[in-house]
């Protein structure tokens, strides 16, 4: 199939408007042969990841340099994924001052090129909130399902290069999830569990990412799906089986537009299911020396919850307790008293990174706690590290006094 190029964008992919751009038409272009799209379309904004210098490394400063030639700037709002570190506490976070210095390069070029240094994972719990029906380039795999689910925009799974690609020519290819047919769910899910705390939602994701690698699920009997129960799901969709779209019945907006009666197959999801997912994280066998908390990026909301069940508590000695969130989120913590309160108690709290993207978490850390599913996918990939999954609750229960 030959793709469809206006005359405009044939312009940038020849070159006339700079070679950084057509770098970045020819790689969109590319993207788009290798799925038979028919044409680009303009984006509304964009979610750039590629960002830790742990995940990108010193390749990214080349691909820098060719950006630099022409100056180019984003065309669209642009968001920026995690750092490898907190860009102010990083000594504290046992970051070297080497990548330090390259990190801070990282977002000081992307602040050049006039993306937004969001440095979060969840620029929904910011004020980024995409509508219904909005064409995206996001890259951050847990966002991508939520603007796909819980805000019905529409996005594929963007790589980092892809995403800054459309962030630069504001255009993406018109394939996968940007298409109304290919957002019909193929697997039924009757949830036949209570599902009581975000660790749940977690392990309900990760279960069904596990056995349905890819498939768009179209979830029933789930009785509550407010933001922070959404990004949950999400994450674990996403980190155990690559799924970039769920539907819940009557709580996400395509929902109640999906014809059910064509799915492939209905499956039940049960206590005996939920329990699976917990035993498998259940890896600790002494003592843990880390909480970690807000993967993805905790909420305003996520962190009252934790004052509100550790109220009067401390904790106990020879354990840490990392919250991680973003600075616009954690600079709202601070003005309603929270941090201070927080720190107090022996918690500490961190922005612009996360327990995934940051070297300061598994190479300091071998027993580590956390209610995320994709927390403890990514961190019990580290040789070095064991995890044991938990709901908050209990996590607070077992590590203070």
């Amino acid at each position: 199939m030959i793709m469809f190029l206006t005359k405009d964008q044939e312009e940038m992919l020849s070159g006339m408007k700079g070679e950084a751009i057509a770098k970045s038409m020819e790689l969109i272009v590319k993207i788009g042969d290798v799925y038979n799209a028919k044409q680009l379309i303009p984006i509304t904004n964009a979610q750039v990841a590629g960002v830790s210098y742990l995940t990108v490394g010193e390749s990214i400063f080349s691909y820098f340099e060719l950006l630099s030639k022409d100056a180019v700037k984003v065309k669209v709002p642009t968001w920026l994924n995690p750092a490898g570190m907190d860009m102010k506490k990083w000594k504290e976070m046992k970051i070297s001052e080497d990548f330090a210095e390259k990190q801070l390069r990282i977002v000081n070029f992307y602040e050049g090129l006039g993306i937004n240094p969001t440095l979060t994972c969840a620029p929904y719990l910011i004020g980024h909130t995409p509508s219904q029906g909005d064409h995206l380039a996001w890259s951050e795999s847990s966002a991508v399902s939520i603007a796909n689910s819980f805000y019905g925009a529409r996005t594929n799974r963007e790589g980092a290069p892809s995403s800054l690609a459309s962030a630069i020519t504001g255009l993406t290819a018109n394939y996968g999830l940007h298409i109304t047919e290919n957002r019909n769910p193929r697997i039924l899910v009757d949830v036949r569990t209570k599902l009581e705390s975000f660790s749940d939602y977690s392990a309900l994701g990760y279960w069904y990412g596990q056995k349905f690698h890819g498939s768009v699920p179209y979830f029933v009997n789930i009785q509550s799906l407010n933001i922070n129960e959404a990004k949950m799901l999400a994450a674990a969709l996403a980190a155990s089986g690559s799924v970039a779209l769920y539907h819940v019945k009557d709580l996400t907006p395509e929902s109640k537009s999906i014809d059910t009666e064509n799915v492939e197959e209905k499956i039940e999801f049960t206590e005996s299911n939920k329990n699976e997912i917990y035993n498998h994280f259940n890896q600790i066998n002494e003592g843990p020396d880390l909480v970690v908390i807000g993967c993805p990026h905790a909420s305003h909301e996520d962190v009252k919850l934790i004052s509100g069940i550790l109220q009067s508590r401390q904790m106990k000695d020879g354990i840490e307790f990392w919250i991680f969130t973003s600075s616009k989120t954690k600079a709202a913590i601070d003005a309603d008293s929270l941090l201070t309160n927080l720190e107090s108690r022996g918690i500490k709290i961190y922005a612009d990174t996360c327990m995934v993207v940051s070297p300061s978490v598994s190479e300091n850390f071998q027993n580590i706690i956390t209610n995320s599913t994709k927390a403890a996918h990514y961190l019990s990939k580290a040789k070095t590290t064991m995890v044991n999954l938990l709901p908050l609750d209990s996590i607070m229960k077992e590590v203070t006094e």
